[in-house]
């Protein structure tokens, strides 16, 4: 017994000795930590917490709160609060009077130019624009026998809904004329030089014009492919031959230059045989103005 509880004196010994040099160590790295704080903070201009808040003016307001303080107030004022009528950038509206119609009326900018028979092709030719197309050029068709003018801005397109569309504008029994703004690339050159009767293709003076034989991808097995390219090359062969006719240039030429990217500016676009004519509105003649005489011999300036 007298052994035991010599043992259990030594371990509670033991352990009070390890809890009191648990305590001294971590009093130990305070002070160290203080230490370096100090340090760190006098010479290199470190601030610490309770440094930083003692420096913030007492009562000081954030932007935000000022913002919600301010949106409350408006809020809960009496002064009659202002509406500002917008009208959307993506969509403008014009005053048009509609045929058969006193009054005038706010249509869509799009709109008014339909009315007048005036078609704009803005984006590449896919089967939802060449639809929309169609439908449109047999809407205007069906209202009397004027020419339609298609203003385009057109980076390329589909081969099979630029055909659609075009076997369209052949069919009506409007004339169609046609009118590149900015770029007709590919399809879109295309539907330009062959869409539109002879003498009525036309092109801003700066537009970038470009045509090209269409291309495709196939994958599958050998004899896949080979039905495929042939329906390419069948398609090309068309396409060129239509605008061998629609350009008045011979077919063996325009099947070599257009096997590669063939860029035009409206010049060499008539040259070609592309488009008719540019479209430019002739400059007004300037106001004759004092002529200024540059002899030095008599000293007088004018």
């Amino acid at each position: 017994q007298l052994c035991n509880h010599a043992a259990h004196i030594v371990l509670a010994a033991m352990m009070k000795n390890q809890v009191c040099s648990g305590q001294r160590a971590r009093q130990a790295h305070g002070r160290q930590t203080a230490v370096q704080t100090v340090c760190v903070s006098h010479c290199v201009g470190i601030k610490s917490a309770g440094q930083l808040s003692g420096l913030v003016k007492p009562g000081g307001r954030t932007f935000h709160d000022v913002a919600r303080q301010q949106i409350g107030q408006s809020r809960g004022s009496s002064a009659p609060s202002r509406k500002v009528a917008t009208m959307a950038v993506s969509t403008p509206k014009v005053l048009v009077r509609p045929a058969g119609q006193r009054q005038y009326e706010w249509v869509d900018l799009w709109e008014a130019y339909t009315m007048q028979k005036v078609v704009f092709i803005k984006e590449a030719i896919t089967e939802d624009v060449a639809n929309n197309m169609i439908a449109l050029t047999l809407h205007l068709d069906s209202i009397d026998n004027k020419r339609i003018y298609y203003w385009m801005n057109c980076p390329g397109g589909e081969v099979v809904p630029t055909l659609a569309l075009y076997d369209t504008m052949q069919y009506v029994r409007s004339k169609s004329a046609t009118v590149c703004y900015g770029m007709c690339l590919g399809m879109g050159g295309f539907l330009l030089a062959a869409g539109g009767e002879k003498g009525y293709r036309y092109a801003m003076p700066h537009s970038v014009l470009m045509m090209h034989h269409p291309s495709g991808a196939a994958r599958g097995q050998a004899s896949e492919i080979q039905i495929e390219s042939r329906e390419l090359v069948r398609i090309r062969d068309y396409l060129t031959l239509v605008t061998s006719e629609a350009t008045g240039q011979p077919y063996d030429r325009v099947i070599r230059e257009l096997s590669r990217n063939k860029w035009m500016d409206p010049k060499q676009a008539i040259e070609y045989g592309m488009i008719d004519k540019i479209l430019t509105t002739p400059m007004p003649k300037m106001p004759e103005g004092p002529k200024f005489k540059f002899d030095r011999s008599d000293g007088a300036g004018l």
